[in-house]
C-alpha cells in the first residue's frame, strides 16, 4: 500500500487543485512584436513596391517563425498537463481503493479488540511524517531506554529515513521520511524487528494513552454503531408494519440499568476495555430501541452520531494540515514525559453527573410506585426507561461535539477529544502570564479579551506572576508566586476538588497535571506542547473560543438536565395512565426532548465560538 496516502475513514480524497496550469501566458514582447512587423511591412510596399513587398514577406515569414513554437510550446504545456492531471488522478483513485481493504482490516481489528488493554497498534502516515506506536514502553525505565534507543538506531539505518525520535508523551516514534525510497510496511517491519529483539512483541498497549486524531479506532467505532442505529429504525419500522412481537420487557430493563448505573460497567471496562465498552452498550440500546420501543430512540441516536462523525473528521482535517506545525523536526520531539500526579479528590461532578447520581436510587423506586399501582410490568418497564436522562447526556455530547468541529476547522488540533467533555466542569481557570505577552514585552493586543473570558466563565482565575500583565489583572484575581511552580499550585487545586483547566505554552508538567489542558504556543517551531489536550496553533484567539465554550457548557448541561426532568416526569405520567399501545407513549417525551437537547446545543455551541 502506497505511504503517500493514509486511507483513513470518512477522509474526502484531495482535490486535483494542486496540479499548476500548464497554460502560462505567452512572452510578453510577443503581440507588439506582430503588429510592428505587420506595420513595418506595409510601409515598405508603399515606399519601395517590389522591394517592399519582399520585406512583407520576410516579416511575415519571420512572424510565422515565432509564432509556430510558441503555438507548439503551448499545445505541448496544455498535453503535458492534462497528462498530470489525469495520472494525478488515476494515482489517488487507485491509492484509495487500494486503501479500503485495508481500511476495512484495521476497523474490524479495532472493533474486535476486547481486552483489558489494548492490542491494536496505532499508525499514521502521510506526506513522509509517520507517528508509529512502540510496544513496551510501559514496562520500566530501563526497557523504555532500549527500546528508544534501539527502535531510533533501525528506523535511522534505512535508506530514505531523514530523522526518527521517539515521543516520550505519546509513545510513538516519530520519523520523517522519502516515500520514494522506502515504504510504511518497511518502517512497521523495522519496529517490530526492534520489539522482537527486546523481547516486548506480545505487550498490549495502555487504555489510559490518548488516541491520536489520526487513529482508525473513534471512526470504526462511531460508524459501525451509525450503522446499528439505521438498521435498528429499519427493525423498528418493519415490527410496527408487520406487527411483530417485541423483545422481552427484562431485555430494555437490564440496559437501561447499565445506563442509571454506571458502577455495574465497572467489570465490563476492566474486561474488555472503555472503548469496547461503550461500543456494545451503544449497540444494544439502539438494537433495544429498535425492537421494543420503535425509531424514536435509534433515530435521535443516528442524529448524535453524525454529529460525532463530523467532529472526526474535522479532527483529523486539521491534524493533517497542523501535524507538521506541531513538530517541524527532531528538536521539538520530547525525550521525557512529565509526573503526572494522581488526583487528591475525585474531579468535580457536572451537572449531568449530579443528576444522574440522585436519579439511581430514585428510578427503581418510581418503577416500583407504577407496578404497584397499575400492577403491569409493562408500565413498571416504561416508567425504568423514562428515567434515563438521555436528553442530558445528548446534549452536553451534542455540545462538545460541535465545539471540537468548529475548534477544529479554525485550526485548534485536539490532541486529547475526551476533554472537551469536560468543559462543564471547570471551576479553576489557571493562565500562565507569558502567554500573553509578545516578544516587544507587552501585553497582547488580544490578551485583555482573553482575561475577561476566563473571567466570565464564573470559575476561579489564577495568574502566574509577570510585572508586564499587572495592569491587566483585578483585585479577585489569584497570583501565582515565582517561587511556587505552576504545577504545584494545579496541583493543589486539584486537590481541593476544582476542576482545573490551563492555558500555558511551554509548562508541560502544569498541562499534564490539568483536567483540561490548552497550550498556545509562544513561537513558531517551539517545542511541542504534546501534554496538552488541546493545542492553539494560532494564539490566544483559540484560547478565548475555548473560554467561551467553557463558560456556555455549564449552561447547556442545566438546562438539558432540567429538560431530561421534565421528559422523565411527562414519561412516568404516561406511563401510569396513557395507553400502552396508543401513539404518545411512555418513552415519546424522552425522544422528543432528546432531540430537542441536541439541536438547541449544537446552535448554543455554534453562537458561542462565533
Amino acid at each position: 500500500m502506497s505511504s503517500r496516502l493514509v486511507p483513513l475513514l470518512f477522509t474526502d480524497v484531495p482535490g486535483l487543485d494542486h496540479v499548476s496550469s500548464a497554460l502560462e501566458r505567452e512572452p510578453c514582447g510577443y503581440p507588439g512584436g506582430v503588429a510592428g512587423s505587420v506595420v513595418s511591412s506595409l510601409a515598405s510596399v508603399t515606399r519601395a513596391g517590389v522591394g517592399g513587398a519582399w520585406a512583407l514577406g520576410a516579416a511575415g515569414a519571420r512572424t510565422a517563425g515565432r509564432v509556430a513554437p510558441v503555438a507548439a510550446r503551448t499545445g505541448l504545456r496544455a498535453a503535458e498537463g492534462s497528462g498530470r492531471v489525469a495520472v494525478s488522478a488515476v494515482r489517488q483513485g487507485v491509492s484509495a481503493a487500494a486503501g479500503v481493504p485495508a481500511r476495512a482490516v484495521r476497523a474490524g481489528r479495532v472493533l474486535a479488540d476486547l481486552h483489558p488493554r489494548r492490542h491494536t497498534r496505532q499508525v499514521w502516515a502521510s506526506h513522509g511524517r509517520a507517528h508509529i506506536e512502540v510496544r513496551g514502553l510501559d514496562l520500566g525505565p530501563s526497557r523504555r531506554e532500549r527500546l528508544t534507543g534501539g527502535v531510533t538506531r533501525a528506523l535511522r539505518g534505512l535508506n530514505g529515513v531523514r530523522w526518527a525520535e521517539v515521543n516520550a508523551v505519546t509513545g510513538q516514534v516519530l520519523l520523517s521520511f522519502d516515500e520514494r525510497r522506502v515504504g510504511v510496511d518497511r518502517l512497521l517491519n523495522t519496529v517490530r524487528a526492534v520489539e522482537k529483539a527486546q523481547g516486548v512483541r506480545d505487550a498490549d498497549f495502555p487504555w489510559a494513552q490518548p488516541v491520536t486524531p489520526g487513529d482508525d479506532a473513534p471512526v470504526a467505532a462511531v460508524t459501525a454503531e451509525l450503522l446499528v442505529d439505521c438498521a435498528a429504525v429499519a427493525a423498528g419500522l418493519a415490527r410496527r408494519v408487520f406487527r411483530l412481537p417485541s423483545l422481552p420487557r427484562v431485555v430494555p430493563v437490564a440496559v437501561a440499568a447499565l445506563e442509571l448505573e454506571r458502577g455495574l460497567r465497572r467489570p465490563l471496562v476492566r474486561r474488555i476495555g472503555p472503548l469496547e465498552t461503550d461500543l456494545l452498550l451503544s449497540l444494544a440500546g439502539a438494537v433495544v430501541g429498535g425492537l421494543y420501543g420503535g425509531v424514536g430512540m435509534p433515530a435521535v441516536d443516528a442524529a448524535n452520531r453524525i454529529l460525532l462523525l463530523r467532529e472526526i473528521r474535522a479532527r483529523r482535517q486539521v491534524w493533517e494540515r497542523r501535524e507538521r506545525d506541531l513538530c517541524p523536526g527532531p528538536a521539538c520531539v520530547p525525550h521525557t514525559r512529565p509526573v503526572r500526579h494522581l488526583r487528591g479528590r475525585a474531579r468535580p461532578p457536572g451537572p449531568v453527573e449530579w443528576w444522574e447520581a440522585r436519579l439511581a436510587p430514585t428510578a427503581p423506586l418510581t418503577a416500583a410506585a407504577v407496578f404497584a399501582l397499575t400492577g403491569s410490568t409493562g408500565r413498571a418497564a416504561d416508567a425504568l426507561l423514562a428515567a434515563v436522562p438521555r436528553a442530558a447526556r445528548y446534549g452536553r455530547e451534542a455540545f462538545a461535539a460541535t465545539v471540537g468541529r468548529e475548534l477544529a476547522r479554525r485550526g485548534v488540533v485536539p490532541l486529547d477529544p475526551s476533554a472537551l467533555r469536560l468543559l462543564d466542569v471547570v471551576s479553576a481557570v489557571v493562565v500562565d502570564s507569558a502567554v500573553l505577552v509578545r516578544e516587544g514585552g507587552r501585553p497582547a493586543p488580544t490578551a485583555a479579551t482573553v482575561l475577561a473570558a476566563a473571567r466570565a466563565t464564573g470559575a476561579r482565575v489564577v495568574f502566574t506572576e509577570d510585572e508586564r500583565i499587572r495592569e491587566l489583572l483585578c483585585p479577585s484575581d489569584e497570583i501565582v508566586e515565582g517561587r511556587e511552580r505552576l504545577a504545584d499550585r494545579v496541583c493543589a487545586l486539584r486537590d481541593h476538588g476544582e476542576g482545573v483547566l490551563v492555558i500555558s505554552g511551554r509548562d508541560a508538567e502544569a498541562l499534564a497535571a490539568a483536567d483540561i489542558a490548552v497550550a498556545v504556543p509562544d513561537a513558531p517551531g517551539a517545542e511541542a506542547s504534546w501534554s496538552a489536550d488541546l493545542v492553539c496553533v494560532d494564539g490566544l484567539q483559540d484560547a478565548w473560543r475555548i473560554l467561551r465554550a467553557v463558560t456556555a457548557a455549564r449552561v447547556v448541561s442545566r438546562r438539558c438536565v432540567r429538560l431530561a426532568l421534565a421528559a422523565s416526569a411527562t414519561g412516568t405520567v404516561l406511563a401510569l395512565v396513557g395507553r400502552r399501545h396508543g401513539v404518545l407513549r411512555a418513552l415519546t417525551p424522552v425522544h422528543v426532548a432528546s432531540l430537542l437537547a441536541l439541536l438547541w446545543s449544537t446552535r448554543t455551541a455554534r453562537h458561542a465560538l462565533r
